[in-house]
């Protein structure tokens, strides 16, 4: 895993402009994940979605134009965690407290303590 600096309000209102991300690269690509993906010789911050056979990447601030991706991209790593200015660490993936199962939530939540 490695941190990156999320910069411009693409992204917002779930990551705020100058949060730090945590991308993991062993981490699969999956249907509304948010990604780090090289696509014509660009690196983006997106929501990854999947929709009639198209595949999408998806500003969270409307404002913005979705990308539509060929063949021809490559996944740098799925955000896993962030981490805003004076507030706690937010995770996207975490086991469910029953199963153990790594689960994906589009609103990051606190990691519960032990």
């Amino acid at each position: 895993p490695y941190a990156l600096q999320n910069i411009g309000d693409m992204m917002s209102p779930e990551f705020s402009e100058n949060c730090i991300i945590i991308v993991d690269p062993s981490m699969p690509i999956h249907h509304k994940a948010y990604v780090i993906i090289e696509f014509d010789d660009e690196l983006y911050f997106r929501q990854y979605i999947e929709h009639k056979g198209r595949k999408i990447l998806r500003c969270i601030n409307s404002s913005y134009a979705e990308i539509e991706l060929n063949d021809n991209f490559e996944v740098r790593g799925c955000i896993t965690q962030q981490k805003q200015r004076k507030q706690k660490s937010l995770h996207y993936y975490l086991p469910n407290e029953l199963t153990g199962a790594i689960e994906f939530t589009l609103t990051g939540k606190e990691k519960p303590k032990k």
